[in-house]
């Protein structure tokens, strides 16, 4: 059935999140069960998604064989490209009629309406999904399942480093704090046109009443360097190139921390009082994939406590599971949602008919 929800208020879905905290196991479920020997006749799954790093990678396929004892020659494939190319790859792999994946993850809910609605993709029966449903409708995320479920969301917070010059005793807690005069030659904006989580939150910050056109004025007069990708700005920030990125991802920090933990002590995660926008990650298997059944049972992997614990520890990033607890390594870069300000799209769908012009307001602003 295709759901469609409208954002709850906030002390509701603050309330719902901080009530979900006792971790719970994640017996295989009847409809998993269905899908083991066809998924181990197949013997690969493919997996195409623009946020899942090699470590992270590195772990989930070891704990998606392990957990249907899919066998020792079962081969996970991880395929990490932009957001924009994600989408560009499912499109045109669809129209030719032929898939180098089995299954994809990315944020894009107009394209996946369209897809669903000129029958793309192959329904789901995935035995996980009743534990995230009512945490995504509660959220106000887009879904259509039993062809599209969500299995994951992050969002964009200002990252700096401390170490920088000029930087050292920065606070950040609202956007107009990222564009104050001293940071000129010292910002990053991210490139909305070339991203679809970049063009939503834009949109999600327009549409709360934001005075957005006058603070893209004050971020152009602060000479920014444009760049896409949250992981080349992280190592602009690392290397001091630039020193505030107004959009990046916590779990970047965390995973370049990991990396080196001297990182800890200059980099500074923020969140914008203004609020964060929520990009809730809608999944599909096509119809046509070369391991449908594999497909279809490792996204029911990536609705259950294990393949959670593997995203979230690994990116720190949001599982809507009810009753899910993050690993603790990863806990503090995590925001406390009761105490942040959520914002969503009222409609998601309608979003997609505005993209165009944002992109083209955005280009005008920063050519």
């Amino acid at each position: 059935m295709h759901r469609l929800v409208r954002a709850i208020p906030l002390i509701a879905l603050a309330a719902f999140f901080t009530s979900a905290i006792v971790a719970t196991a994640s017996p295989i479920t009847p409809q998993e069960q269905k899908l083991i020997r066809a998924a181990k006749k197949e013997g690969a799954v493919t997996l195409l998604n623009p946020l899942f790093s090699d470590g992270t990678a590195t772990k989930m396929g070891p704990a998606f064989i392990k957990r249907y004892g899919l066998g020792s020659d079962f081969k996970f494939q991880n395929v990490r490209k932009r957001t924009g190319d994600v989408i560009g790859t499912a499109r045109a792999e669809m129209k030719a009629g032929k898939y180098s994946f089995d299954t994809f993850v990315v944020i894009n809910p107009g394209f996946f309406a369209a897809a669903t609605k000129r029958g793309y993709f192959s329904k789901l029966d995935l035995g996980q999904w009743k534990y995230h449903v009512k945490a995504v409708e509660r959220a106000g995320q887009y879904h259509h399942y039993p062809e599209v479920p969500v299995v994951l969301a992050y969002t964009f917070q200002p990252v700096w480093n401390t170490a920088c010059p000029g930087m050292k005793d920065v606070k950040v807690a609202s956007y107009w704090d990222t564009v104050r005069p001293e940071f000129k030659g010292k910002t990053i904006v991210s490139r909305i046109p070339v991203s679809t989580s970049y063009t939503l939150t834009t949109l999600g910050m327009q549409e709360s009443g934001f005075d957005l056109f006058g603070f893209w004025k004050k971020l152009k007069a602060t000479d920014p360097v444009v760049e896409a990708r949250t992981e080349p700005k992280m190592q602009m920030l690392i290397a001091c190139e630039r020193g505030m990125d107004m959009w990046n991802m916590a779990g970047r920090v965390f995973q370049n921390v990991k990396k080196k933990p001297s990182l800890a002590k200059v980099l500074r995660v923020g969140s914008y009082k203004e609020g964060q926008v929520m990009l809730g990650n809608q999944a599909a298997v096509p119809k046509g994939a070369p391991h449908p059944n594999a497909g279809k049972l490792f996204l029911d992997f990536l609705l259950s406590k294990e393949g959670a614990d593997i995203f979230v520890g690994g990116e720190a990033v949001y599982t809507f599971r009810e009753g899910y607890t993050a690993p603790a390594h990863v806990r503090p870069y995590l925001l406390d949602l009761s105490k942040t300000k959520l914002l969503g799209l009222k409609d998601w769908l309608g979003a997609s008919k505005k993209v165009k012009g944002i992109r083209g307001k955005w280009k005008n602003q920063f050519k």
